[in-house]
């Protein structure tokens, strides 16, 4: 896996079902799930990101093989013991779509990276900068727990961020955003191939592939549900796939009271 630690801002390229691009979006990249009632009823895949994936811990945590600072721990066994169908507000329902260790083959671990104490989510970006392109949903972020996953020999092979918006309108604007901002990039870096299958994610969901200029190739799962995002970036596309569907059963069970659903 390449091992260019980026933020993950620059890292996941996506676009989910019910939101269409423009008309020089590249096709055949995204492979989706039933739109919701109110959108088209196809989508349109995303361009690539402007960089590789994040692969490694931002602030917060540590590199494998170190001691993670309490935070973390705590970050981390929150969402491990976080009930979705019981929470009460957007950012609850972050912590308990946020990555876990039983979303992953075994052996692998997590690592989450939470801000640190006194940090301001605006200066923590999730989604500005892709393709050079800034987000005016960034503004109506209220939280995240950005994880990632490492394999048995502590290599970062898998990064996430769940985010929670202020409204389901706010999470919809932003993947409209990501979508416009996705048609701009830079063709020459991205070349998009078939995508796995988007079966057992969420309904507004996504999954496509690309390899990147220097050979390696990606895959992003992305999907909303009411006002929380959830994206995933990797290089092996069954285990990604497969943390996508453990997240989407979790977010099948959260209360559409508590997330604008």
């Amino acid at each position: 896996m390449r091992r260019s630690l980026v933020p993950l801002a620059v890292a996941a390229a996506l676009a989910l079902a019910g939101c269409s691009g423009s008309d020089d979006t590249p096709a055949a990249a995204a492979s989706t799930s039933a739109p919701s009632s109110s959108a088209p009823s196809s989508s349109a895949a995303s361009a690539g990101p402007t960089a590789g994936p994040t692969a490694g811990p931002t602030a917060g945590s540590t590199a494998a093989g170190r001691t993670e600072p309490g935070n973390a721990d705590a970050a981390e066994a929150a969402s491990a013991a976080a009930d979705p169908a019981t929470v009460r507000d957007p950012a609850e329902a972050a912590v308990a779509i946020a990555l876990r260790a039983s979303d992953l083959p075994a052996g692998w671990a997590v690592q989450a990276n939470p801000l640190g104490e006194g940090a301001a989510i605006a200066d923590n970006p999730s989604l500005d900068g892709i393709c050079d392109k800034k987000f005016g949903s960034e503004a109506h972020r209220t939280s995240k727990q950005p994880v990632v996953a490492v394999d048995p020999a502590g290599a970062a092979q898998l990064s996430s961020e769940a985010i929670a918006y202020d409204s389901a309108d706010s999470a919809s604007s932003a993947v409209r955003e990501l979508v416009a901002a996705f048609s701009s990039c830079p063709p020459d870096t991205y070349t998009f191939q078939p995508a796995p299958s988007a079966d057992g994610l969420a309904e507004m969901s996504v999954v496509f592939q690309y390899q990147l200029a220097d050979g390696t190739v990606q895959v992003v799962v992305a999907q909303a549900v009411g006002s929380v995002l959830s994206v995933l970036i990797g290089d092996d596309p069954d285990t990604t796939t497969a943390a996508g569907r453990a997240i989407a059963s979790r977010m099948s069970a959260l209360p559409a009271a508590a997330i604008g659903g």
